[in-house]
């Protein structure tokens, strides 16, 4: 069986160059060692005892099937995916699946799902058998009603989930292996925090021949690749930040349409405008900026590795603007004069008034927009408010309290003392009677 061959070029990079031509050369000698018996694999509930056991069928699409399988000898369940027997009729097919299974196996990473074995059953058909994976796809939990859209929740875990799909595809494209079908179906959460990138099926070397036709989701590729051009890394980063475009907002690049619609509007780069499609959910412009770059119609213009775009949200999340949101209706108090706290909020959407009790009434400061901090003196000295906020409109904002900043480590050391030290000048002067500031 051909093997994915490591070379080196001039850079010193270790490049997997895998031939299509091999992949067919061991489909049909896998053909020939039917004739002579391979292991059998039989159904659970009879039949003469085999080395695999079918426990159930996990999933079925137009070109194979992948059941639920045990394995008696090494006493483990694994996942069985076998090639459609109309489709194994064909030398197109059947190289295509082999050439998955080979280069899913040359992929050695915690993210990627490991390849046990390539066999051939009755008649033509092809199957091959790896670990089987128990938990979600990021579609089914992007669905589930317990992380909507905007939720603070669907954020933060969202990140985390997309960061290891990350780490999954960089390791791949060091291997000289694009993907070409990234989308939420094709990963795979599983249990205690592991997450897979799947079905390598449309993958493809980085050198690379144009195909003779369009391969991938019309929702989540690139307009180079819906073009049939030829594809690069950027061309798989598209596809992560379709999957960011989603994940944030709850539509593709290229809106909710049909399949033609989309590929549609992937050939002619007609990407959607992020920052419209999560108007109102208080997403954060800075993860926005980074969707932009990443779903730019030019490839030129996207992040250049998917290290890059990795290192932009793994800084996004670092900076805390994964922290929890919370919604402030119209003529709600955020805080209130003279109460005690250590919470200071960033402002993501919607207006509010700051104003103060003076001699007896309310006394308008001033107005707060998109982008502002407010409570930060009472984060930073755990004074009392100095004066009230009133949401003048629906609001979403940051929530930042003390046990966070100090996770940080921004609470320690030389500049915490001087923000401390700024903060009590501020505060000094604020409560001057001559003196009319904003609320801290």
């Amino acid at each position: 069986m051909a093997t994915n061959d490591d070379s080196v070029g001039d850079s010193g990079v270790a490049t997997a160059v895998f031939d299509r031509s091999a992949a067919k050369q061991d489909a049909d000698a896998l053909t020939k060692v039917e004739r002579r018996g391979p292991p059998p694999v039989t159904s659970a509930t009879g039949g003469s005892s085999g080395e695999l056991q079918i426990k159930a069928l996990l999933g079925e699409g137009g070109m194979a099937k992948v059941y639920l399988a045990f394995d008696p000898v090494l006493g483990r369940e694994v996942a069985l995916k076998e090639l459609s027997e109309d489709l194994a009729r064909a030398d197109l097919y059947r190289s295509g699946f082999v050439a998955e299974a080979q280069v899913n196996a040359g992929l050695n990473h915690p993210g990627i799902v490991p390849v046990y074995a390539l066999t051939s059953g009755p008649g033509t058909v092809l199957r091959f058998t790896m670990q089987a994976v128990k938990g979600k796809t990021l579609r089914a939990w992007m669905d589930s009603p317990e992380y909507p859209v905007g939720g603070q929740e669907r954020l933060a875990t969202g990140l985390e989930i997309f960061l290891k799909v990350c780490d999954a595809l960089a390791y791949a494209h060091s291997r000289g292996i694009l993907h070409c079908d990234l989308k939420p179906e094709n990963v795979m959460i599983g249990d205690y925090g592991s997450c897979y990138l799947m079905d390598w099926g449309l993958s493809r070397p980085l050198v690379h021949k144009v195909p003779s036709g369009v391969c991938g989701t019309p929702g989540y590729m690139s307009p180079e690749q819906a073009r049939n051009e030829p594809l690069d890394e950027r061309s798989d980063i598209f596809g992560l930040g379709a999957i960011l475009f989603e994940l944030v907002s709850g539509a593709t690049p290229y809106g909710n349409g049909s399949a033609e619609i989309c590929h549609a509007r992937a050939g002619q780069g007609n990407v959607a405008d992020i920052m419209e499609a999560v108007r109102g959910l208080g997403i954060s412009g800075q993860v926005c900026r980074i969707i932009q770059k990443a779903v730019a119609p030019a490839g030129a213009e996207r992040h250049p590795t998917v290290a890059a775009l990795r290192d932009e949200v793994h800084s996004f999340v670092r900076g805390g603007f994964a922290l929890p949101r919370r919604t402030v209706k119209a003529g709600e108090l955020l805080v209130r004069e003279g109460d005690l706290e250590d919470t200071a909020y960033m402002l993501l959407s919607g207006r509010c008034r700051v104003f103060r009790n003076v001699a007896g009434r309310d006394t308008t400061l001033r107005e707060l927009g998109a982008g502002e901090i407010l409570g930060e003196l009472s984060l930073l000295l755990g004074s009392a408010r100095t004066a009230s906020v009133e949401a003048l409109e629906d609001c979403i904002v940051l929530v930042i309290d003390r046990a966070t900043v100090e996770s940080s480590g921004a609470m320690e050391g030389w500049t915490a003392a001087l923000m401390r030290a700024l903060a009590r000048r501020f505060r000094e002067t604020e409560l001057r009677p001559d003196v009319v500031l904003r609320e801290g």
